[in-house]
């Protein structure tokens, strides 16, 4: 099992407006999984743990993390604030295999937003492996 928690972010800047109502989303082979929405917030605080079942395959050195931070809007699209990518093989490297990162989140263009993103992962092997 992988088990990611979501803790915070800083900084968030929308392009348009002095405040966001942001959520964020993490893709793990191909699963996406969604925060909840922190209304009026540039720093908002998830603290929200998700869990992928890996089915007893162990977990892969080259696989990776998608996080993205968008601003929740209630008419029309949200809007993209940043993104980033996540390596795993930090976590297989920690001796209790559970590792915490602060990763800038990137632009379209993959230039640093100046906001960053704090997050806990830990990988629960299958039994045998």
């Amino acid at each position: 099992m992988l088990r990611v928690f979501i803790l915070h972010a800083e900084n968030v800047q929308s392009p348009d407006t002095d405040v966001s109502d942001c959520y964020c989303s993490v893709v793990f082979n191909g699963v996406k999984k969604k925060t909840k929405v922190i209304k009026n917030n540039l720093n908002p605080v998830w603290n929200e743990g998700f869990d992928w079942d890996l089915k007893g395959v162990p977990l892969d050195l080259a696989t990776d993390l998608h996080v993205v931070v968008k601003d929740h809007e209630t008419v029309g699209r949200n809007r993209f604030l940043g993104e980033a990518r996540v390596p795993l093989r930090d976590v297989l490297a920690s001796p209790i295999l559970t590792a915490s990162f602060t990763v800038s989140l990137l632009d379209t263009k993959k230039q640093n937003t100046g906001a960053s993103i704090i997050l806990q992962v830990s990988y629960f092997p299958p039994p045998g492996a």
